[in-house]
């Protein structure tokens, strides 16, 4: 995950699922509206940045959650940790791509309405990116 480019269309991926998986899992609905989701994700990076994202974004999705189930540093927990700072605040600087990960994680994680954890980290971030 530290491999992606910052604000790329992984990147945001990467924070959609860290969001919907603090309660500990992805739900069903969770998945559908993940995929759902994702084509207007390419239409916000054509509109927003002139960039065509070609790439098979369920692919992409499942790619990127298997290797966040990997990684228990940034499953649930009420606190923010470094780790979770420090990946995410390299991997979106732009403020655009935060509001796009921001809007598109709440929608995903409130699929199969929003758990507390997921909130907790969704406004924590909301907050420090002065959303």
């Amino acid at each position: 995950m530290n491999d992606f480019k910052p604000n790329s269309i992984e990147a945001v991926i990467v924070f959609i699922l860290y969001i919907c998986i603090q309660d500990g899992r992805i739900s069903k609905e969770e998945s559908k509206e993940l995929v759902i989701t994702a084509p207007l994700i390419q239409k916000m990076y054509l509109d927003i940045f002139s960039e065509y994202i070609h790439l098979d974004l369920e692919l992409i999705i499942s790619d990127i959650l298997e290797e966040l189930m990997k990684r228990s540093d940034l499953i649930s927990g009420k606190r923010v940790k470094k780790g979770e700072k420090d990946l995410f605040s390299t991997l979106l600087t732009d403020h655009t791509t935060q509001d796009i990960a921001l809007l598109a994680s709440r929608t995903a994680a409130g699929a199969d309405g929003l758990h507390e954890f997921e909130n907790r980290k969704y406004q924590y971030w909301s907050e420090r990116w002065n959303v």
